[in-house]
């Protein structure tokens, strides 16, 4: 064992009983497994206007003008 890991058990032991739970959920809370997320996240798809096209910065105003960003009809 570690010298940090030694030490916080010293110091659960040492924990009044009334605080146990509050302990316990923070615990819990940073051993969850968390889900990632799915790939590639939704904004993969933001770089594309209307007709397909994805040189968006070389054609900024052209993309802007036809309505680039709104929803597709």
């Amino acid at each position: 064992m570690t010298a940090s890991r030694d030490e916080l058990i010293h110091l659960i032991e040492g924990l009044p009983d009334d605080r146990v739970d509050a302990l316990l959920a923070d615990a819990r809370r940073l051993t969850a497994h968390r889900p990632r997320g799915s790939w590639p996240p939704a904004f993969f798809g933001a770089g594309v206007s209307k007709d397909g096209s994805t040189d968006i910065a070389r054609n900024i105003d052209k993309y802007l003008a036809e309505g680039f960003g709104r929803p597709r009809s």
